[in-house]
Formats: C-alpha cells, structure tokens, sequence
C-alpha cells in the first residue's frame, strides 16, 4: 500500500491494472491486487515432502558414510544422490503421514561397481566385530585394487562409523571395536567398494549381522 499527493489523480478511485487507488482519511491510496492464493497441497505433495524431509535427516546420520563412498565429490552431491536413490527406503501412510524406513532397502553408494562379499559376526560380550572378506572374479566391474568399507550403523544412537577393509584382491579378516554408544542389538552393516584411481564406486549391500 502507499500514499501519494498527486493533481492529476487527486480524489482518484478505481483500478488500473494491477493497482487499485481509493480515498482513506483524505489521503490517496494505492493498493497492489492479489492474484493467486496458496494452493492446498494434495496428499501426494504431502508425503513426498515427509519423505524427502527424513531423507534429508537420514543422510546426516549416515555422514561418514558418505563421505567415504563418494570420494572426491562434494558433500551437497553425496547428500542429494543418498535423497534421490532412497525414495523406495521410506515409507510414509498417506493419511497419518507416520514414517517406516526400511534399513534394508538404504543404500548408502551409488555406482556400477561389484559390492564386495563380507561375512561379518559381532561378539556381544567382547564388543568387537569380526569381518572376512572374500575375493571376487576380475571383470571391469571389479578390480583388484578396490578399497573396501564395511559402514556400521546404530539405529538407536543414530550414528554410523566407517571401517576400511582392505583391497578387493586380497582376501582377510580383522576386528573392529565396536563403537562405545552403539549397543549390538541396534547395529546394521552396509559394505560397499571405492576405485582407488577414480570415483566409480559400487552399490551398498546391506549385510547380516551375525551376534554370538
């Protein structure tokens, strides 16, 4: 709204375009139209907006697993391609609007790489996780050179720590601490492979945790 002092429009009153002038308190007043009101979000809107807004929260809490499976790119890239890949991990009622995530379907790497074949047993009492990784036939999808990572997530802490296992070529074992806010209970494990020479990397697979 603004108040102006004109002869030629004084007393003015009526629209012009997208402007409507009147008397208010013996000034002149112009007035801006409003076009268009917000419109209703459908349900579809709604659940796709719940759906991206814990994806954005999830992929906080799987930080340093990004960090290590997208090796070289920005944050903002590994952030968005963890959104865009994970849509079928969340699940959102289209009338509460509750959330389920299915860590089973979160991948937390993208690319055309072979992920690696882990075993990996957790000694509840010890808390220590034991991992053994295998050696795959060459092809160009996996090579010898290939690093390794087995990610750890704890569902309760919220918090994920990545271990580096070794090279796609050379088959072992090793024992990781487990971390001291994560409980046995609440862990999943992703393991996953990086090119040390580029940034192809594989698909996370989401891997059994054996306890005993």
């Amino acid at each position: 709204m603004a108040i102006f002092q004109s002869n030629l429009f004084d007393k003015a009153s009526g629209s012009v375009g997208n402007v409507t002038m009147c008397q208010y308190k013996g000034k002149n007043v112009a007035k801006g139209k409003i076009f268009s009101k917000k419109k209703k979000q459908s349900p579809a809107q709604r659940v796709q907006q719940v759906r991206f807004a814990t994806l954005s929260k999830l992929s906080f809490r799987f930080c340093n697993t990004l960090q290590a499976s997208f090796r070289g790119q920005s944050w903002s890239t590994a952030r968005a391609a963890f959104i865009g890949t994970n849509q079928n991990a969340v699940e959102v009622d289209e009338e509460t609007l509750a959330v389920t995530i299915h860590p089973e379907r979160i991948t937390c790497s993208t690319g055309n790489l072979l992920p690696p074949t882990v075993a990996l047993t957790c000694n509840d009492g010890e808390r220590r996780i034991h991992a053994e990784w295998f050696r795959q036939p060459l092809s160009p999808v996996a090579k010898d050179k290939d690093d390794l990572f087995l990610a750890i997530f704890d569902q309760k802490a919220k918090k994920d720590i990545v271990y580096p296992l070794g090279k796609r070529g050379e088959p072992g074992k090793a024992d990781f601490p487990l971390h001291k806010k994560f409980q046995p209970e609440s862990i999943i494990a992703y393991v996953f492979a990086v090119s040390p020479l580029n940034t192809r990397a594989s698909r996370s697979a989401y891997t059994e945790v054996k306890h005993e």
